[in-house]
């Protein structure tokens, strides 16, 4: 017995992983999407993180040092909708930001047949219809007999709608006109008495007068992991709250507020608050993935999350919250900055390729029109209805497409969604079915050479600065995934998870169903 006992010791002693779990379940589950946050920042700038912030996470949590993405395209709405249900785009068709359903182009969380709540604009005429698949917090409203609540704060709307579900007490996210947080009548026909407080303050424009760029945390020179400032690749940053880190600093007040507003995480029922940073991807569109101003928005991140998690433990209670933290997406880096370094770097540029495709199927086939109605994320759409009007046999419109993009030597791979030929290998197959929902996503995959991307742009024309993102390899498609709190071992994990993984992870913390559509596994 004394050598049985022994042994049990050691195990203990010498198991990797040191798992507390609370007594019961976490009485509150914070998700945090840091928008555009590639793995590597958390490695990255890590000497010059603070201890409460990302390195808490890493500490004391369960870090997961390769979670991949595992369908394209690799962008924002996709990505909330796919942590929050544990599925692809295949089951829950949310396929991009925005898609056609029924023919006709749509914004993801676009609904005309809601009002905007807060606001006299249109800016809240959203929800969360066109999402086909149950999130984990509506799974816990269910399970609970809807005592728990589920709350979604960000700056963008699709952050905050797709995450909190179809069933979430309140989505909220910022009106572009006013700075001011709103809601739709989906949820509510009046903003709550602290949201209306909250709106009262006007923190957006006190946190503008810190003249962010201007003023960064530490001086230039110390900034030795990104590349100096350079007109070529950034555009400039700071013109409004979305665009400086105090975009992150006022989405982390909203969620404070949510919670002392709605008394998040006080009784025997959990409750979930889902919240979103944007500002971190509006900034790197501008300036890309190597700059000071990003690393400085990481920084200024860190500090808030340190200001956040201490706020969690006074007022739910330390070891009585869970929190997970991961992207939506990562980036690639800037197009000119890559080409400098003598990195493979060529710009795709969509509206030339659509109007000779259009021009060889009336070559091939007698008929003119906009057959080809985009090229989206890689993927061409081909308008069905126009095909079936004009009698144009769908297949072969396919292959007249699919042999004209094999001739331009930036496509390494062109196929058909519903015809995969043998020849294409994976991750591209599983993720390529993982993406495709009939009638909302392009039927043409296009897979470019490496280092193609297309350049994103802001104002007329194409140019190449700043960051994009929507490809299938590791720069797009490899993100953070940090746990920390209540259930959570501590440790690192080194091989493969998905970002499908998250909420049955989640789910098994909070013993309830995982989503209607879930695909993923529970990590621990």
């Amino acid at each position: 017995m004394k050598k049985l006992l022994t042994l049990i010791v050691i195990l203990i002693v010498n198991c990797p992983l040191s798992i507390v779990r609370c007594q019961t379940k976490p009485r509150l589950v914070v998700g945090i999407m840091v928008d555009q946050m590639r793995w590597d920042y958390l490695e990255r700038y890590r000497d010059r993180y603070c201890d409460g912030g990302f390195r808490r996470m890493m500490d004391e949590g369960y870090n997961c040092t390769k979670c991949l993405i595992n369908y394209i395209p690799a962008v924002t709405a996709v990505g909330h909708t796919s942590v929050y249900t544990g599925s692809v785009p295949a089951f829950h068709g949310i396929v991009n930001n925005g898609f056609t359903v029924d023919g006709k182009w749509t914004s993801a969380p676009h609904d005309e047949a809601m009002q905007t709540v807060g606001s006299d604009t249109k800016a809240g005429q959203r929800s969360p219809h066109n999402m086909m698949a149950t999130t984990m917090g509506d799974e816990l409203r269910m399970a609970t007999n809807f005592r728990s609540k589920v709350i979604g704060v960000a700056i963008k709307d699709r952050a905050s709608i797709l995450p909190a579900g179809h069933s979430a007490n309140a989505a909220y996210w910022l009106d572009d006109t006013n700075d001011r947080f709103i809601t739709s009548s989906y949820y509510m026909d009046k903003l709550p008495k602290w949201v209306v407080h909250f709106n009262k303050h006007n923190k957006a424009k006190e946190y503008m007068k810190r003249q962010w760029p201007k003023k960064m945390m530490y001086s230039q020179n110390t900034y030795l992991q990104s590349h100096p400032r350079d007109a070529r690749i950034e555009h400039e940053v700071g013109g409004d709250i979305r665009t400086t880190p105090w975009g992150a600093t006022l989405t982390l007040d909203m969620a404070r507020a949510a919670i002392e507003g709605e008394q998040l995480g006080t009784d025997e029922f959990p409750d979930m608050l889902c919240v979103s940073i944007s500002s971190t991807d509006a900034i790197a569109h501008r300036v890309g993935c190597n700059s000071q101003y990003i690393e400085d928005a990481m920084l200024w991140l860190d500090r808030d999350l340190e200001a956040f998690f201490t706020f969690l433990d006074k007022k739910v209670g330390k070891g009585q919250w869970t929190a997970f933290l991961t992207a939506d997406h990562a980036g690639n880096h800037n197009l000119q900055w890559r080409m400098d370094h003598k990195i493979p770097a060529q710009v795709w540029e969509s509206t030339e390729v659509v109007k000779d495709l259009n021009q060889k199927i009336t070559d091939e086939t007698g008929v003119s029109g906009k057959v080809v109605m985009g090229i989206s994320s890689f993927k061409v759409q081909l308008d069905e209805a126009l095909m079936k009007e004009k009698g144009l046999e769908r297949n072969r419109v396919a292959d007249i497409v699919i042999q004209h993009l094999k001739t331009l030597p930036m496509v390494l791979y062109a196929y058909d969604v519903e015809r995969m030929p043998d020849n294409i290998p994976d991750p591209l197959r599983t993720m390529t079915r993982n993406g495709f929902y009939p009638g909302r996503t392009g039927q043409i995959q296009i897979v470019p050479v490496n280092g193609v991307m297309e350049a994103f742009s802001y104002g007329e024309g194409q140019n190449l600065k700043g960051a994009s993102h929507m490809l299938w390899g590791p720069d797009d498609t490899h993100i953070p995934l940090v746990f920390l709190g209540c259930g959570v071992p501590k440790g690192e994990y080194k091989r493969s998870v998905h970002i499908t993984d998250i909420a049955p992870t989640i789910c098994s913390l909070l013993r309830v169903q995982e989503p209607s559509a879930c695909v993923g596994e529970t990590i621990f």
